[in-house]
């Protein structure tokens, strides 16, 4: 027999002998991912209940009142004479252990001023730097 008979041969051999494909296992559904429950809201400190009084920008500072968020900013303008009392009474807020998932996810905080306005502490963002001259 010459080569190419022998080929043909053997083709049709294994043609003849293949089996109609297969249909797909039916795969179980897909089963959604678990998702963890959304966490409580985390205490934060109340900056009403902190004097805002103030004469000059310098009688003010910023504080962190979300105090047991590892991403919270210092956002609200209290007067700096309270800033001891602030302090100790965000070391007595009841915070959960931090979710080790969001350290390291934090954004940058919008850097924030404390001044003076009509004799009240406030917030505003502060200027952005300069370029450093050349």
């Amino acid at each position: 027999m010459n080569r190419l008979a022998l080929c043909v041969l053997l083709l049709s051999a294994c043609k003849s002998g293949d089996k109609p494909a297969d249909k797909p296992a039916d795969r179980p559904a897909d089963k959604p991912a678990e998702t963890k429950p959304p966490a409580p809201p985390l205490p934060k400190m109340d900056a009403t209940k902190f004097a805002k009084d103030c004469k000059e920008a310098t009688d003010c500072v910023v504080a962190r009142v979300m105090s047991c968020d590892p991403c919270g900013c210092p956002s609200d303008a209290i007067a700096s004479k309270e800033m001891a009392k602030f302090d100790e009474a965000a070391d007595k807020l009841d915070c959960p252990p931090p979710d080790l998932d969001l350290l390291g996810k934090c954004t940058a905080c919008v850097a924030k001023i404390a001044t003076c306005e009509n004799n009240v502490c406030v917030t505003k963002d502060a200027p952005a730097a300069a370029a450093p001259p050349k």
